[in-house]
C-alpha cells in the first residue's frame, strides 16, 4: 500500500512538472560549430498573464551539478559567471524572453543547459536544451610501405582526426581486401577515427588505387581521398623487340628489357646462352642492340635485373635465318601465282574443248538422214555406213552398199570391199529364194559381218536400220 502511494505521488509530481514546463518554451537541441556562436532560445508563455515572473536564469549541468551562468533580476540587474564573462549575454533583458547567446564556442561549452523562470504563485519553472558542439574533422589518407609476402597486412590507412561527432569511413576499391576501423576519444571531447585497408601484399598491387570516403555531420559532402598502394617487390622482367626475323647480316636488331620493380632496378645484365654476349652487341642498361646478326646469336638471350629486394630475369629464344623472311614469303607468293596461272589456263582449255566437242556432236546429230545410219567411229577408225538404195534393181532385190568416208572421197570400191565383204544372200527357205528370183521383195536375212548381223533389222518398206543407233 505504501509503494502504491509513493508511485501515485511520483506520477502527480511528474504531471505537475510537465504542466509547469508548458509555460517555458525552448529548443530541445542546438548545434554550434567550434569557434562560432550558439543561440539558446527560451521564452515564458502565459497568455492570460496569471503568473508573475520575478527572475530568469540559465544553468549548466556539469557532472550532475547545476552551475549558474547568467541571471536577470529586475531589482538586482544582470549577472554572468566569471568563466563565461565576455562570451555570454542575454539577447534582450526581459522577464518573458530569456534567450541566451554564447560566442566563441569551445569544446567545454558542449552539454545540457536549463532555462528557469521564478514565478508567483507557482514557483520555479524550467526547460532544458542540449547544446552540441560540432567540430569538422581533419581527414587524410596514405599508403603504408610494405614488402611483398604471404601474410595479410595493412596497406593503407584513412584518418578522420579531432572531429565531433565521430566520422564514418568507407572504402571503394577494385582489389580484394579487408577493412578494420577504430575510434579514439580525445581529452577535449573530439573523436579520431582510423580505418585500415588490409590485403596480402604482392607486386600486382603496387600502384593500384583505393579510395576512402569520410562522411560527418559538419561536411556538406563526403570527403573522397584516393590512395596509391605501395608494395616493395623484386623485379618482374619481360624481354620485348624480337620480331622472329633475325637473318644473316641484318643490322641494328635490338631487344628491350622491360622491368617493373619497387624500388626501381639498379642493375641490368645480358647473357647469351648463359655466357657473355658476343662482341657485336651494344648494351646500354635495359637496351641491347646487335650491330650485325651472325649465327652466334642462335640460342637464348637472358636479361637479369636487380634491386634492393631481389633479382628477376626473362629469356628469349632467337633463331637466325639465312634470308629475310619477307623475301621467302615473296618467292612463295610468286610460285603460287605461277601455279595458279597454269591451272587457270588448263581449266580454260578444258572448257573450250568441251564446248567444241559438244558443238560438233550437235551438228552431226542435226544432219541425220532418216534412211542413213551412222555408226560413228570405233577405236579411232571410220566405220562403214549402210545406206538403202531405192534405185536398186528390183528383180535383184535391194542391195546394201558398204562405204566409208575415206572410200567415198577416193571412189575406191576395193577398199570398201575390204572393210565389208558382202556375200551373196543366204535364204532360209524356198520362199525367200523365189522372192529373190523376182516374184516378190527380197529381205536380207543374214550378212557375213557379225556386228552388222546382230545390229541390223528389216523394215516393211524394204529398208534396213540399226537397232542401236540413235536417230534425231
Amino acid at each position: 500500500m505504501a509503494t502504491l502511494n509513493l508511485n501515485l505521488a511520483f506520477i502527480c509530481l511528474h504531471i505537475l512538472a510537465v504542466c509547469q514546463a508548458q509555460h517555458v518554451k525552448v529548443e530541445l537541441e542546438v548545434t554550434g560549430f567550434l569557434g562560432s556562436q550558439a543561440i539558446l532560445r527560451c521564452q515564458f508563455v502565459d497568455p492570460d498573464e496569471s503568473l508573475k515572473v520575478t527572475q530568469v536564469s540559465w544553468m549548466k549541468d556539469s557532472a550532475g551539478t547545476k552551475v549558474n551562468l547568467a541571471v536577470y533580476n529586475p531589482e538586482y540587474g544582470t549577472h554572468y559567471a566569471p568563466a563565461y564573462e565576455g562570451r555570454i549575454q542575454f539577447r534582450q533583458v526581459s522577464l518573458r524572453d530569456a534567450t541566451l547567446v554564447i560566442g566563441q564556442l569551445e569544446m567545454g561549452d558542449d552539454g545540457i543547459y536549463s532555462c528557469e523562470f521564478a514565478t508567483y504563485p507557482d514557483g520555479n519553472q524550467e526547460a532544458a536544451t542540449n547544446l552540441t558542439i560540432l567540430v569538422e574533422p581533419v581527414n587524410s589518407g596514405k599508403a603504408l610501405l610494405v614488402k611483398a609476402g604471404p601474410a595479410e597486412v595493412p596497406l593503407a590507412v584513412c584518418t578522420s582526426a579531432n572531429g565531433k561527432p565521430a566520422a564514418s569511413i568507407t572504402w571503394k576499391r577494385d582489389v580484394a581486401g579487408n577493412v578494420s576501423t577504430t575510434q579514439t576519444k580525445n581529452t577535449d571531447g573530439t573523436i579520431t577515427v582510423k580505418s585500415h585497408f588490409t590485403a596480402v601484399p604482392s607486386g600486382m598491387l603496387d600502384g593500384e588505387t583505393v579510395t576512402c570516403e569520410v562522411t560527418q555531420r559538419t561536411l556538406e559532402q563526403a570527403a573522397s581521398i584516393p590512395i596509391a598502394l605501395s608494395v616493395q617487390y623484386s623485379p618482374i622482367v619481360t624481354i620485348e623487340g624480337y620480331d622472329g626475323n633475325w637473318y644473316l647480316k641484318r643490322e641494328h636488331a635490338s631487344l628491350t628489357c622491360n622491368v617493373k620493380a619497387n624500388p626501381a632496378a639498379t642493375e641490368y645484365k645480358w647473357l647469351m646462352n648463359g655466357g657473355p654476349v658476343p662482341d657485336s652487341v651494344e648494351v646500354k642498361g635495359h637496351q641491347l642492340t646487335v650491330t650485325e646478326v651472325t649465327y652466334d646469336f642462335n640460342g637464348t638471350i637472358t636479361c637479369e635485373a636487380v634491386n634492393s629486394i631481389g633479382e628477376g630475369h626473362d629469356k628469349m629464344d632467337i633463331i637466325v635465318r639465312e634470308q629475310e623472311a619477307s623475301q621467302l614469303s615473296n618467292a612463295g607468293a610468286i610460285a603460287g601465282g605461277v601455279i595458279g596461272g597454269i591451272l587457270a589456263l588448263l581449266l580454260v582449255a578444258c572448257l573450250v574443248g568441251f564446248f567444241l566437242h559438244k558443238r560438233q556432236r550437235d551438228a552431226a546429230a542435226s544432219s541425220y538422214d532418216p534412211k542413213t545410219r551412222v555408226f560413228g567411229e570405233r577405236n579411232g577408225a571410220p566405220q562403214p555406213d549402210y545406206t538403202y538404195r531405192p534405185d536398186s534393181d528390183s528383180e535383184k532385190g535391194p542391195s546394201l552398199t558398204a562405204t566409208t568416208t575415206a572410200s567415198a572421197e577416193a571412189h575406191q570400191p576395193a577398199e570398201a570391199e575390204n572393210l565389208l565383204q558382202i556375200q551373196p544372200p543366204i535364204y532360209a527357205n524356198s520362199e525367200d529364194a523365189e522372192s529373190a528370183s523376182g516374184k516378190g521383195p527380197v529381205f536380207a536375212r543374214r550378212g557375213t559381218h557379225p556386228e552388222m548381223e546382230d545390229d541390223m533389222e528389216s523394215q516393211h518398206d524394204g529398208s534396213i536400220i540399226s537397232k542401236k543407233a540413235v536417230y534425231v
